[in-house]
């Protein structure tokens, strides 16, 4: 059961075979409208760093600042079963660094107070890609360090999709994106993140969606849990959907909201698909952050100075892509996926043999771990 069949339309292996999509042809014979076979549930650990010391001064100094990250610290003092519980970034005390080997143990910040700069300098000659924090004046440095990483720690790919120009098909795409991703295995969310946006569960769905929406997000307030964020949002044939509800216009989201919620995405599920409307979105800088991957919906006449580009509508460019752009290829928006679409059915364009190969040769899906080729 191939996706990509020996078909006329099938491309050539694209230069980053980690996208390629595979284990989705025929659908279970069509799979009219039942459920795909549920994912496996992904893991959603917290984000957890390792302080290797036996100085409590420098494990107090590290667990503070580690909680105003929102990271979880484990205390380390025996250097030889580091290899067994290190998950995360590693922290080396002063007084312990000295075991640290250069070939067997991980060694990510070397810690000590500004009393031991001399020493911990020495230290940090035997491992040139070490960063050095002397507390507590490096105390800003390590939380911001200590932030950012746990902003990414999640396993989940995130892609997002951005339009150069309106009505181009954007939701539609990304909609199919994720679902697709559900049906090759991945726990999947498509987050309408889109500032001109009512809701997109209408085109996907006629019943009223079940579980919680950007509304309720908004005034939750507080950080997000990813197993939370992961029970709670609405699904559409087992592909999560963040969305508004459409009854009323709403507000901007929040930056700091955005943060948590895409930071618990990433730790709660293996894909997650962005729909950020026109480029750029008012908080592009922040999005940055968390993508792996920005491809833009664009027309021959609209493409984008640079990046990754799907020509929505168009089976080919009607001229060649400036030099920084390359083009994935097209995905034309057919009749059978405008009549799901009006019928709130959009999910029913799978049974299109032609939609699912249009996908697939676009190759924007994570490859399942274990999956062939």
């Amino acid at each position: 059961m191939k996706w990509l069949t020996d078909t006329p339309l099938a491309l050539e292996p694209q230069k980053n075979n980690r996208f390629v999509m595979t284990n989705l042809d025929d659908l279970v014979s069509v799979m009219p409208t039942e459920q795909a076979p549920a994912a496996e549930q992904a893991t959603t650990q917290e984000p957890v760093c390792t302080i290797v010391s036996a100085d409590p001064r420098i494990v107090e100094s590290c667990a503070a600042i580690a909680v105003g990250a929102a990271v979880r610290i484990i205390q380390c003092t025996e250097p030889e079963t580091l290899r067994l519980t290190a998950s995360g970034p590693v922290l080396w005390g002063s007084d312990l660094a000295g075991l640290a080997n250069n070939d067997g143990h991980r060694v990510d910040v070397l810690v000590g107070l500004e009393s031991e700069g001399s020493q911990l300098w020495s230290q940090a000659s035997r491992f040139p890609k070490a960063r050095v924090a002397l507390l507590p004046s490096a105390g800003q440095w390590l939380g911001e360090y200590l932030g950012l990483w746990a902003m990414r720690a999640g396993h989940g790919h995130t892609l997002a999709f951005t339009a150069t120009a309106g009505g181009l098909g954007t939701s539609t795409l990304a909609l199919l994106v994720a679902h697709a991703g559900t049906l090759t295995g991945l726990r999947s969310v498509v987050i309408d993140m889109d500032p001109h946006s009512q809701t997109l569960w209408p085109r996907a769905s006629t019943k009223p969606p079940t579980g919680v929406g950007w509304e309720e997000l908004q005034h939750s307030g507080g950080r997000l849990a990813a197993h939370q964020l992961a029970e709670t949002l609405p699904q559409l044939r087992n592909t999560s959907v963040l969305t508004w509800s459409g009854t009323s216009e709403h507000e901007a989201v929040e930056e700091q909201l955005i943060i948590r919620l895409l930071a618990a995405a990433r730790q709660g599920f293996d894909l997650v698909v962005l729909d950020t409307g026109r480029y750029p979105h008012p908080l592009q800088s922040v999005i940055n952050q968390f993508i792996d991957r920005q491809v833009f919906t664009a027309q021959a006449s609209s493409l984008p100075q640079r990046g990754e580009a799907v020509l929505c509508g168009e089976q080919r460019a009607r001229c060649e892509p400036a030099i920084s752009t390359e083009i994935l290829g097209s995905f034309p928006i057919s009749s059978r996926i405008i009549k799901a679409d009006q019928r709130g059915e959009l999910l029913d364009s799978f049974k299109s043999r032609r939609v699912r190969q249009s996908l697939a040769n676009l190759c924007l899906i994570p490859q399942v771990q274990g999956q062939n080729s």
